[in-house]
């Protein structure tokens, strides 16, 4: 039985009456149309009702959820409110004096107008720069100075204390003390005392009020600080190139050159003497030699060269004090290391001393701080004598030689070398041996073999015996000496080499026998490869 009786009659009543004509389809006769339209709107009805009454029944939800609900804020994030306590600028401090555990320290501060590089010194404006008194402003670091007394002109709390007193807090005996002049003469001091108890802020006050703050910044770690923190310690600086010294400078102002480097210390049992090498052939391979203890082609010399040429960064200083007690006491009387360059009349030298905490101390002439600088920034701090000393046994060019000889206690091997780049020439390289023309690809893979021995042990024995075998250089140029190498044998695995009679260290024997095996297929016009 319908809910809606009389609606349902209307609509029956009021449904509109077809002609077969009008109602008839290829599927039905029209009084099967009209029954299945009036079925269809008895079921859609209902549906469409419970619709509109469930339409509304969600937007009265939705009223009453936006009653019940506020509107949204446009940061919810709750926020810590801070006191300011102190906004000052640290332009407007004439010195700020801090006293803490380590004693008591007055910075003060200085207008100094910084010149640019470029000559219009009208754009130069005056800046403020901090320094420590009683110390030399070239040896503070005014940056470090400056940003403690920035920490005196801004400050911060958290929360007011109102149930404490002040010795409660620790205030009438601050742990560090700091006492601000301002430029118009105006003075307050900042008292910082203990912690609080939950160690989630340190009480503070200043002397100018009554109140006491609590600040969750570590001011007590900002004023904590001692002279040598403060300590210019950009670099050690190396060596300034002036008018005097053009001969010893590139092209880009720097030094480039030098005469000597002569290296004393605990590595060095006979002082090391560095030069650059005066053979105008091989310096082309081979920048530098070392004249002392042994005379022989140099290695690694760029680290200490460095040294002197840019210098090296700084960590820290061990001393404002340079005298020479001061400098006994960081050991500086027995260095690890000494170095000397000299460039014409002038000397220069620099010494390292390792310290209990792994760092070196560093003392140079005219220095007015003993600074301190890292082991890692010292390539060359640990070298010996060996580590000075290239490991090739000869280095001539072909392109240098008029003859090459290798000799032996059987045999002699001379191979006469004619070499010319000239445009027109048919061969650059024409190799003979007793009157033969080689296979120029042949000898040169074996004289590649000759120059490529490498010294393996710097050690000198003294060796009674003939040489096993011996090479020798002919330059084309007349006015050079021949050059001799010898190579005695000095037990089962090693030769022992010399240069001009002078014994210089050993090699394996494996190279040197390839090579007593190699020349004789050269001298046989056979191939090596």
């Amino acid at each position: 039985m319908s809910d809606f009786p009389e609606k349902e009659n209307i609509e029956e009543t009021t449904e509109p009456t077809l002609t077969p004509e009008e109602g008839s389809t290829v599927f039905s006769d029209p009084a099967e149309h009209k029954k299945t339209a009036v079925k269809q709107k008895k079921r859609l009805l209902p549906k469409v009702i419970a619709a509109v009454l469930a339409v509304g029944v969600l937007a009265g939800g939705t009223v009453a959820v936006i009653k019940l609900i506020p509107e949204r804020e446009e940061s919810s994030t709750p926020s810590i409110e801070t006191i300011s306590v102190l906004d000052m600028k640290s332009d407007d401090f004439k010195s700020v004096t801090v006293t803490n555990e380590n004693g008591t320290f007055k910075l003060y501060s200085v207008e100094e107008t910084e010149t640019s590089d470029s000559s219009d010194t009208s754009s130069s404006e005056p800046t403020v720069n901090w320094y420590l008194d009683g110390y030399d402003r070239e040896v503070i670091d005014s940056s470090a100075a400056g940003s403690i007394a920035g920490y005196a002109a801004s400050l911060e709390a958290v929360r007011e204390v109102t149930s404490k007193s002040a010795a409660e807090c620790g205030l009438e005996n601050p742990t560090v003390k700091a006492d601000v002049v301002k430029n118009d003469g105006s003075e307050f001091s900042i008292l910082v005392g203990s912690e609080s108890p939950d160690n989630t802020g340190t009480y503070v006050k200043l002397s100018t009020e009554e109140k006491i703050y609590i600040t969750e910044t570590d001011l007590k770690g900002n004023f904590t600080f001692d002279a040598l923190s403060l300590a210019e310690t950009g670099s050690v600086p190396g060596i300034t190139v002036t008018d005097d010294m053009k001969d010893y400078k590139g092209d880009d102002g720097a030094l480039s050159s030098f005469d000597t480097i002569t290296l004393s210390g605990k590595n060095y049992p006979e002082k090391v003497v560095l030069a650059p090498n005066t053979d105008e052939n091989l310096s082309a391979y081979a920048a530098y030699m070392t004249v002392s203890p042994t005379k022989r082609i140099a290695d690694n010399v760029d680290g200490i060269f460095g040294l002197f040429k840019s210098g090296v960064s700084a960590s820290g200083a061990y001393s404002f004090d340079t005298s020479v007690s001061s400098r006994k006491n960081l050991g500086f009387d027995n260095p690890d290391l000494t170095a000397t360059i000299k460039l014409g009349s002038f000397t220069a030298t620099y010494s390292f001393k390792q310290q209990e905490d792994g760092d070196y101390a560093v003392w140079y002439d005219g220095a007015k701080l003993i600074k301190k600088v890292s082991a890692s920034s010292l390539s060359f701090i640990d070298y010996k004598v060996n580590d000075y000393y290239a490991s090739w046994v000869c280095l001539q060019s072909i392109n240098e030689l008029s003859n090459f000889t290798v000799k032996t206690p059987d045999k002699t091997y001379s191979f006469d070398i004619v070499y010319d780049d000239s445009e027109d020439a048919e061969e650059t390289y024409v190799i003979t041996y007793e009157g033969t023309k080689l296979v120029t690809e042949n000898f040169q893979n074996f004289y590649q073999e000759c120059i490529s021995l490498s010294c393996s042990d710097y050690t000198i024995d003294k060796v009674i015996t003939e040489p096993a075998m011996s090479f020798v250089f002919t330059y084309s140029d007349t006015s050079r000496e021949k050059t001799a190498v010898e190579f005695k044998k000095a037990g089962e695995t090693k030769y022992q080499y010399s240069i001009d009679g002078i014994d210089m260290g050993k090699i394996n024997s494996s190279s040197l026998n390839k090579i007593l095996r190699q020349v004789e297929k050269v001298a046989n016009g056979e191939s090596v490869k």
